[in-house]
């Protein structure tokens, strides 16, 4: 990429991220049902990027049914989790039918939900917390950091590739300079607090780590079906997939570290 692309594509990228912030942070700040439409908003297109991507789909419709389904899924959670387990597996029933073949592998389609509305079951239950609008900011903030240290210095820097079977951009430098950056907001936020610092560089190092971690699972599947973008609807970003997917394996593990572990 040039220095031209890579400028525009930088503008593009924070004006994007800008909007997206702003959405987020009301959403998650008013709660409710907001958080709710908003959720399913997201929902909705990283299934349809999702179904893109794994599925051998060509109709529209069946695309826009299964991101409907998810939504079910994330909503019925809302009221009982019972519900969505339910709703997920007869769902999975019905996958079950579809005819497996190297694009439309049965592994995808069934981890599909579980990947796609078990970060945002999560992240709706954290924010009911008496402490969980602090929690969100604080795992959103170290999320994006992470990303956005990860893709510019990993640009700025460059050097040795991380996994070229996975990613032929990812660097070494741009993963730690997103694990360095993403455990230091989190000291930041702590320390603002007048919470342990120590607990801060913890956590904020394992949250950062799985973040990373997300962005490479997306990677790997995409690989595996030859895709590079999951998606153009967010400009400099990609798709919705790409720009949420260190968000959706580090929002499961705060969930299970705060109910298990006290985070």
């Amino acid at each position: 990429m040039n220095k031209y692309l890579f400028r525009k594509n930088s503008i593009q990228r924070l004006f994007s991220a800008i909007f997206l912030i702003i959405i987020s942070l009301f959403s998650i700040y008013y709660s409710g049902i907001i958080l709710i439409c908003f959720g399913s908003f997201l929902i909705f297109f990283i299934t349809y990027e999702y179904v893109n991507i794994t599925e051998n789909i060509n109709t529209v419709i069946l695309k826009i049914t299964k991101s409907l389904l998810n939504i079910i899924i994330f909503v019925l959670s809302t009221f009982s989790f019972k519900f969505a387990i339910i709703f997920y597996l007869l769902v999975s029933l019905l996958n079950l039918f579809q005819k497996n073949t190297s694009k439309n592998n049965i592994f995808y389609v069934l981890i599909g939900p579980i990947y796609l509305c078990l970060p945002f079951i999560f992240l709706y239950n954290i924010r009911l917390l008496n402490n969980g609008l602090d929690l969100l900011i604080w795992l959103l903030l170290i999320v994006w950091t992470t990303d956005s240290f990860s893709f510019y210095f990993g640009k700025l820097i460059g050097g040795k590739k991380l996994l070229l079977s996975l990613s032929p951009n990812k660097t070494w430098s741009g993963l730690l300079s997103g694990i360095i950056a993403g455990t230091l907001i989190s000291i930041f936020c702590f320390y603002i607090k007048n919470y342990n610092l120590v607990d801060a560089f913890i956590y904020g190092l394992i949250l950062s780590i799985f973040t990373q971690i997300g962005d490479l699972f997306e990677s790997w599947i995409k690989r595996k079906h030859f895709i590079k973008d999951s998606g153009s609807l967010i400009p400099g970003h990609g798709g919705f997939l790409d720009r949420l997917d260190g968000l959706l394996i580090s929002s499961i593990f705060l969930y299970i570290g705060h109910i298990y572990y006290g985070i």
